[in-house]
């Protein structure tokens, strides 16, 4: 069975560092039981096409939609879903600007019982993260940009790559809180048979500075930037070991 799973705070979509490796994908798209749909599954982009790459961050920040993929990992049945839910405008704990907000949620399931449900929240303006929220109350943890938010561009070729912007972890979501790690999020556009993707990498760092896992979500895109239902997802653990899958 999988060893018990360790929990880190990201700026894409969740980081869950994940004691577990490779596995055999199978498909699976399904509706949440909060009523939120897939997207539609899109026909395949032309080779070469060009994406705006600036509007399907916007989309992937501003619409609701979910993405689920499925497997096998060591004998046991998996599945890791995605869900982005659009909130009201907040105020960010850290610094008390008011932002747009947007939750991002992970569910993690063995066999059909759940083995991890987290959520945080992204606090965004025009396009441009401000930082995330996991937990709540007195148990919150932040993180928090220390790089300027680099504009996604809007006309980007498979192959293309970037990065978005560096957060520091914190214990708290105080200005005197404790760092305890750092994230880059990075962009790409990638092509896996022929579904053109748009990824986004969070690499996270301990606090001495060594790599402490990463975590992928590539989406279906159209040249226009809008995301599509075909996904494939991956978390890397900073043993090297991984759990991914895709549904198409």
């Amino acid at each position: 069975m999988p060893r018990p799973i360790e929990h880190a705070l990201t700026g894409s979509a969740l980081m869950l560092l994940l004691a577990a490796c490779g596995g055999s994908d199978r498909f699976s798209v399904q509706v949440n039981p909060g009523g939120i749909e897939s997207p539609p599954f899109l026909p395949p982009a032309s080779t070469g096409v060009t994406v705006d790459t600036a509007a399907a961050w916007r989309h992937y920040l501003g619409t609701a939609q979910r993405w689920e993929v499925a497997g096998q990992q060591n004998g046991n049945a998996f599945s890791l879903a995605l869900t982005l839910t659009p909130g009201p405008i907040s105020i960010f704990p850290y610094n008390g600007q008011l932002a747009q907000t947007s939750t991002e949620s992970l569910r993690l399931r063995f066999a059909g019982v759940a083995s991890v449900d987290t959520d945080a929240t992204l606090y965004y303006s025009n396009g441009s993260l401000i930082g995330i929220v996991g937990g709540s109350g007195a148990s919150a943890r932040c993180a928090v940009i220390r790089t300027p938010f680099t504009a996604l561009p809007t006309n980007s070729r498979v192959g293309d790559s970037g990065t978005i912007v560096s957060l520091a972890r914190l214990a708290a979501c105080t200005p005197d809180a404790q760092q305890i790690g750092s994230v880059t999020l990075r962009w790409s556009i990638e092509q896996d048979l022929a579904v053109t993707l748009f990824c986004l990498t969070s690499l996270q760092q301990a606090p001495q500075g060594t790599p402490a896992g990463a975590q992928t979500a590539c989406m279906q895109t159209t040249a226009q930037g809008e995301l599509g239902g075909s996904a494939r997802l991956s978390v890397r653990r900073p043993d090297g070991s991984e759990v991914s899958g895709k549904n198409y």
